[in-house]
């Protein structure tokens, strides 16, 4: 007994130093990478609400944007940054770093709550915490809320008797996750549900199970007081600030515009865009293969064979869907495909996962609760983000991860020999090595998957990949980007792009708002005046909705507009037809004196005519 002791204990440490390597390797890389490439607008954005706090200005009234609750997260270090540093002169490199970190204290502890799986374990943190950063190292709604849900499940499922002081915690991290992505709320909804359902059941004595305590009321209450204790400070701190401001007329413009279409929340091209990378013929087998799943699970006289039949037809289909999406994705250089693999990456591995549980007779709850929440979490992304299917899906793949060594078990097919007094032996058949050895091929390609994910959105830098064959060996010495590498032509724009906006500040010494008409959150960040528009997420050109802000919020109305003359992803100059077109359309809003820039076009606003009607655009 205590030689089988010390073997698991040498079994468990040599699993440590294998997770303390990778972890370490992780950081390393991520800290020698993280001044590569420029601020995508995504990554500027996340960083503009705290900001415009240090200028005095409110959340919600002043900032009409769904997506600024996740700014409460980034809110305290941007406005300590800011203090400290009297301005946000290299900002976004402090925040890669400072998220580096976060992710690393993550990987700790996630690789301990998972250290029971071993091997799987470390796999699971590892790539978790690998992927996590969806090509953005800042806290998001799709890194943190993923984070907050797989920390809160994997806490309530644990199977232990948590006391108070755990369940508060978890309260404040759901609260958190929830903030991150406002549509998790749903979820919370369900789990109340099912927890009332079961709390009523148990009083009329009918066996409910418990999900390894996911479901009992006390553990419902004390989280659920946990996350109050976020929410109640952070809504006292609006209402006190004034962030609902002139609420009223300002709510049909908070969740209008381009990117909000409500007769269509969710969009299937999306579907048909996530199908394609993957290839339909992989797609459909892999759906086809939870069907068979499903039969094979309800008529049971199909035996073992029909399920390793099943299971390893599925591997291939997910395998070979992996294997045609990372070829057909690094074989060109086409921005919808590359972005179609950021946005689509664990698709095929949402048909592939009910495979496990409908093949698997052992199923653990906790691994069962931590897959549902992962695929309603990615509906749920799916209805609020272009992000489909791409956090979530981490969810997802820690579940089936954890799952595998379960249902391999149950899979394999010993052959039993014993000569004379000597023990049974179990060895394997041909057939099961030979189908050992094909899932190691499957293994292989899911990692080549998850390692090209990680390649393009640390190594490959896919917007300067895509648009630029320029090295990026340009140093930025100013600026929020500021300690940051990119190629010699974003950095000629940048640069532009700074001596524009100084041109600006030279002529508007009482640092009035100003209003940059493109998804550029660095001019902001860079000139550090009021805000003249509703965000610093302007993407769509909607001069009716700007119109109606300034109406709204006199306070806002620019003495200056800038309209920046290069595309704001790729950061590629516009043509002459394209800038025009910006251009007349403030032409029924904005009288001024026009001035080109470097970059853009200086429009100093001598009058604006708003509209009519309380604001409200015809």
């Amino acid at each position: 007994m205590t030689k089988l002791k010390k073997l698991t204990q040498n079994e468990y440490f040599a699993f440590d130093v294998l997770a303390a390597v990778l972890g370490a390797a992780l950081v390393v890389f991520l800290l020698c990478t993280a001044k590569y490439g420029v601020s995508a607008p995504d990554e500027g954005y996340y960083y503009t609400v705290a900001h415009r706090l240090s200028l005095g200005e409110k959340m919600i009234a002043d900032e009409w944007n769904l997506a600024q609750l996740v700014h409460l997260m980034n809110l305290l270090p941007n406005l300590l940054y800011i203090k400290l540093t009297d301005g946000t002169e290299g900002l976004i490199l402090f925040m890669r770093y400072l998220f580096i970190a976060i992710v690393a204290i993550y990987y700790v502890w996630l690789y301990i709550k998972l250290r029971r799986y071993k091997g799987w374990g470390v796999a699971a943190a590892f790539l978790f915490c690998a992927v996590i950063q969806q090509t953005l190292l800042t806290i998001a709604y799709f890194t943190a809320a993923p984070m907050a849900a797989l920390a809160v499940c994997l806490i309530l499922t644990d199977g232990k008797e948590h006391g108070a002081f755990t369940l508060l915690f978890t309260g404040v991290v759901m609260a958190f996750g929830i903030l991150a992505e406002p549509f998790l709320i749903l979820i919370f909804l369900l789990w109340f549900a099912l927890t009332l359902l079961r709390e009523m059941r148990v009083k009329k004595g009918a066996a409910f199970g418990d999900a390894a305590g996911l479901l009992r009321g006390r553990v419902f209450i004390w989280t659920t007081a946990g996350a109050v204790a976020v929410f109640v400070p952070y809504m006292a701190y609006l209402l006190l600030s004034g962030s609902f401001e002139g609420i009223g007329a300002a709510l049909p413009y908070l969740a209008s515009g381009e990117e909000y279409n409500s007769e269509n929340l969710i969009d299937f091209s999306k579907f048909i865009g996530a199908a394609a990378l993957q290839s339909p013929v992989f797609v459909l087998g892999t759906a086809a293969c939870t069907a068979a799943a499903a039969a094979v699970r309800f008529k049971k006289s199909l035996g073992l064979r029909a399920k390793r039949i099943v299971f390893l037809c599925a591997c291939a289909f997910l395998a070979g869907g992996y294997l045609y999406g990372l070829i057909h994705t690094f074989s060109g250089r086409d921005p919808e495909t590359w972005v179609a693999f950021l946005q689509y990456n664990n698709f095929t591995l949402m048909l592939f996962s009910p495979t496990l549980w409908l093949l698997c007779d052992k199923k653990t709850p906790r691994l069962f609760a931590l897959w549902l929440i992962g695929v309603l979490f990615s509906v749920l992304v799916d209805v609020s983000s272009t992000v489909i299917l791409a956090s979530g899906g981490g969810l997802v793949r820690t579940a089936c991860i954890l799952q595998l060594p379960v249902l391999l078990r149950e899979l394999r097919d010993p052959t039993v020999s014993s000569k004379g007094n000597e023990p049974k032996k179990n060895v394997l058949s041909k057939g099961t090595r030979a189908a050992q050895s094909f899932l190691a091929v499957c293994a292989a390609a899911a990692l080549l998957w998850n390692g090209g994910y990680f390649a393009m959105e640390t190594v490959q830098k896919p917007w300067e990949f895509l648009f630029y064959s320029e090295p990026m060996d340009c140093n930025l010495t100013k600026g929020p980007w500021k300690g940051l590498r990119t190629n010699r032509s974003v950095q000629r724009f940048y640069y532009d792009t700074l001596e524009d906006l100084d041109a600006i500040l030279a002529k508007d010494p009482e640092r009035a708002p100003v209003c940059v008409l493109s998804l550029f959150p660095f001019d902001y960040l860079y000139m550090n005046v009021p805000y003249g528009a509703y965000s610093a997420w302007y993407e769509y050109d909607e001069p009716q909705r700007l119109a109606a802000y300034w109406l709204l919020r006199p306070k806002q109305q620019p003495a200056f507009i800038y309209v920046p003359h290069y595309d704001m992803y790729s950061y590629q100059r516009l043509t002459d037809a394209e800038i025009n077109e910006k251009l007349e359309g403030l032409e029924e809003y904005v009288e001024g004196e026009r001035t080109e820039g470097k970059a853009g076009t200086i429009i100093r606003v001598t009058a604006l005519r708003l509209p009519a009607e309380n604001g409200r655009k015809e």
